[in-house]
């Protein structure tokens, strides 16, 4: 197989990299998160939502306020509100109070039944009903991410939150370059512009799950410069056969091939990823390397030296 390296521009793999640092430094945007409780609030619901935010890094902050009628307005830095209750004759008003400040204000609960004031979720008022923790999670996870635009800070930060954002991350890339293999109609033109997509893909999820952008991110790179050339060949082969679907094909195998490698992707960042064992191999291989060739050099060197002195004597 013949890797097109010369449709891999050096300034494709900068801009790439762009998007790795850029969500490098996202993630170290700070967030704030102000959690209001309120006196009828369950024990579950305050417990399961004390262990979710617990921060991972010093960025972020959870400030945590008692409910009132009057609550303490949230500080102008909060990103977002949340209430835990349920149900009481003070709910509404102090909610209402605590929307007025512009952060986006979730308020959790068991039942929606008691909190019948929210009919429906808008962009600064909505509504997480939970009966049990994975299912609150997974809700505010993704009630958050659809309010904000610190993805990759909110993940690296609380744990809960990564699997909602890699989806995010993952299925924008793969609608990318699902319609890039669909509109892209010049031969061999959409491989640079998917496998870019694909690389800052890797760097924002690596970012997600609270990686640095260091050299071991070149083994992840390699493995998806790898996967979009095995990609290509499959998706050659099948528009051979059926020519003129070739672009629905290109966009089929481009869309679901960069969901496959993003999901496998961010399943191998969620089991904590080590490369202590394969950097030690890299580095024994690299010093045999300079070994073997310092002694290459070492032969070649003393076989100069009696040709040299011989064109000496002559």
């Amino acid at each position: 197989m013949k890797i097109p390296w010369e449709q891999l521009p050096l300034n494709g793999f900068m801009n790439a990299f762009k998007l790795g640092m850029d969500a490098t430094l996202e993630s170290d945007t700070p967030v704030r998160v102000a959690v209001y409780v309120d006196a009828t609030a369950p024990g579950r619901i305050v417990a399961c939502v004390r262990e979710a935010f617990v921060p991972q890094t010093t960025s972020a902050l959870v400030r945590v306020e008692r409910l009132a009628a009057e609550p303490v307005p949230p500080k102008a830095d909060t990103d977002v509100v949340l209430v835990l209750t349920s149900g009481s004759p003070i709910l509404e008003d102090a909610v209402q109070r605590l929307v007025i400040s512009g952060a986006p204000v979730c308020v959790i609960a068991e039942s929606s039944v008691e909190v019948p004031f929210i009919e429906a979720d808008t962009p600064l008022l909505g509504l997480v009903a939970a009966s049990d923790d994975d299912h609150l999670k997974d809700a505010l996870a993704r009630w958050i991410l659809e309010r904000t635009e610190k993805d990759a800070a909110f993940a690296a930060n609380f744990p809960f939150m990564r699997e909602a954002a890699a989806n995010r991350i993952v299925t924008t890339t793969a609608l990318a370059n699902l319609a890039t293999g669909v509109l892209v109609f010049m031969p061999g033109s959409n491989f640079p512009v998917m496998t870019f997509a694909e690389v800052g893909m890797a760097l924002k999820l690596a970012s997600t799950y609270g990686y640095r952008l260091r050299p071991e991110r070149g083994y992840e790179i390699a493995a998806v410069v790898a996967s979009g050339l095995m990609l290509r060949s499959l998706s050659r082969a099948v528009c051979g056969q059926v020519p003129r679907l070739a672009f629905i094909v290109k966009g089929l195998i481009g869309g679901f091939g960069t969901y496959g490698m993003g999901m496998a992707l961010a399943a191998w960042y969620a089991h904590d990823v080590d490369y202590g064992a394969l950097n030690e191999r890299v580095q024994t291989a690299v010093s045999s390397v300079r070994a073997a060739a310092d002694r290459v050099g070492e032969r070649v060197s003393a076989s100069d030296g009696p040709l040299a002195a011989a064109s000496q004597g002559r």
